[in-house]
């Protein structure tokens, strides 16, 4: 395969979470943290902090493969909007944020990014992006000050939404700073919305190729398979940060926190698993979140006050994941026999109702199993 075909391979599997089925398999990295726990009397729903932080047959179909799908994987390298392209853009929605991140993005010039965090310091997906993508990011290393200050921007720009206290409490624990990581997790349980603006930035992506001549499949195609989702690694560390912590306090014997810790990791896991999550590999990361965290529970425990015993919720979620893999599987199949008007509508669809839904509606059309 070649080096064309790796980057239009990577992409649509992200989208179409293959790679998310695979996400939680390699090992995750253990935080160096004191096995010192502090023994003061505390709230048993209240962790108390560390004290030295620690495949379908196709054949038979008739319909032609030269889709945009099938074109777009034989040229591979028009992907990224030329500078010309990417100003016409820029002059038509008068360098907006959403335009000047659409056009980084597209481009993969960081000057619209730049330009971006200079005129528009208040919006949250600006500084969403400038936390991730401003400079070499290293999701094992905490943030420098000037990523910080986007990602206390960030909190301040959309106070409802978790997902920054989630970052800030991964880059507390890659600091050592488990106190202030626990805090972030507790203000995050708190708030109301979950938003990583992926629709938003899908949406500027299609009108960003559209404007470049890209017809309207092909730009909806590539918005999806480029779309970037830089939060799913520091998610996973920030789970597995939570089981070594919850292992610290049993060794410690306080098992009221390790349970309190390990909830945490079971709400984080919860808000990527939630309704109206997009795309699908925010689900399959929320499903494995949640089975590596129940995975340190006593399988005959209670889940929560659900009803359902720990090792019931793990059998839910793998009946769940092994679902989703099969529509993962029609949906790979079924993208390269697509004609381009029912590739429309099936990226509609995805946002509209959802992967199942939108593969289901493809699978009928098109008389897979």
């Amino acid at each position: 395969m070649n080096a064309k075909q790796v980057i239009l391979s990577l992409g649509m599997l992200v989208f179409l979470v293959l790679a998310g089925l695979q996400f939680f398999r390699s090992a995750a990295a253990k935080p160096e943290m004191n096995s010192t726990v502090a023994s003061a009397t505390h709230d048993p729903q209240i962790p108390r902090l560390v004290a030295s932080p620690p495949p379908f047959d196709t054949g038979t179909n008739e319909l032609a493969t030269s889709n945009a799908y099938s074109r777009l994987y034989q040229g591979a390298d028009r992907l990224k909007l030329t500078a010309e392209q990417a100003e016409a853009y820029l002059l038509a929605n008068h360098r907006d944020a959403a335009s000047l991140l659409a056009a980084a993005r597209a481009s993969g010039d960081k000057k619209y990014l730049r330009e971006a965090m200079e005129k528009f310091p208040n919006d949250p997906r600006v500084a969403f992006d400038a936390y991730f993508l401003s400079g070499p990011y290293d999701s094992a290393r905490p943030a420098s000050d000037e990523r910080r200050k986007w990602l206390d921007s960030f909190k301040q720009s959309d106070p409802d939404n978790a997902l920054p206290n989630y970052l800030a409490a991964r880059d507390d624990f890659k600091s050592g700073k488990a106190d202030l990581a626990l805090q972030e997790l507790q203000a995050a349980t708190g708030k109301s919305t979950f938003q990583d603006y992926s629709i938003d930035a899908v949406q500027s992506a299609e009108e960003a190729y559209r404007s470049a001549g890209y017809s309207e499949a092909e730009a909806k195609s590539i918005a999806a398979w480029d779309l970037l989702l830089p939060q799913l690694s520091d998610s996973k560390q920030l789970s597995q940060n939570l089981i070594d912590l919850a292992n610290q306090y049993r060794q410690s014997g306080d098992a009221a926190s390790a349970q309190a810790v390990l909830e945490m990791g079971v709400s984080l896991g919860d808000r990527f698993n939630g309704p109206g999550q997009f795309p699908l590999i925010n689900t399959l990361v929320g499903i494995a979140i949640e089975r590596n965290v129940l995975a340190a529970m006593d399988p005959n425990s209670p889940y929560l006050d659900t009803g359902l015993t720990v090792q019931q919720q793990l059998d839910a979620l793998n009946q769940r994941r092994a679902s989703l893999k099969t529509i993962s599987g029609q949906a790979e199949a079924l993208l390269p026999i697509m004609s381009d008007a029912d590739l429309v509508s099936f990226y509609d669809r995805l946002r509209m109702f959802g992967t199942p839904a939108a593969v289901q509606w493809a699978a009928g059309k098109y008389k897979t199993p």
